[in-house]
C-alpha cells in the first residue's frame, strides 16, 4: 500500500492570520488585541488619548483571530492554553491544521 499524506486544508487567509500572529510575536509581544472605546471606562479613555494604545486591533472574523492567537503564542515559544486549542476545534481546525500553523509560526 502507498502511504496517503492529507495535506492541511488552510485558507489564504489562515494563513495570513499566522503571519500576523508571529509578527505580532516578534514585534510588540502577544498582548491582548485593543478595547473598544465603548468598552472602556473614562480614565481608560483618558489614558488612551494621553499616551496612546498599541495593542493589536482583533481581526474581525473570530477564526481568523484564534489563529493569530495562536501563532503569536508558539512564536513566543509558549505552550498554547487548552481553552484557544478548544477554541480552534470548535471553529473547525484539526490537529494537523495547528501542526502546520504551529511549524509555520516557529
Amino acid at each position: 500500500m502507498v502511504p496517503v499524506t492529507v495535506t492541511p486544508a488552510l485558507s489564504r487567509q489562515d494563513w495570513l492570520a499566522a503571519h500576523v500572529g508571529a509578527h505580532d510575536a516578534d514585534t510588540i509581544g502577544c498582548r491582548a488585541p485593543a478595547m473598544p472605546d465603548h468598552a472602556k471606562t473614562r480614565l481608560q479613555r483618558w489614558m488612551t488619548r494621553l499616551f496612546g494604545d498599541n495593542a493589536p486591533m482583533p481581526l474581525a472574523d473570530p477564526r481568523l483571530e484564534a489563529v493569530r492567537r495562536f501563532a503569536c503564542a508558539t512564536r513566543a515559544g509558549r505552550l498554547p492554553d487548552g481553552t484557544l486549542i478548544g477554541e480552534l476545534h470548535q471553529r473547525g481546525l484539526d490537529d494537523a491544521e495547528l501542526a502546520a500553523i504551529a511549524r509555520f509560526a516557529a
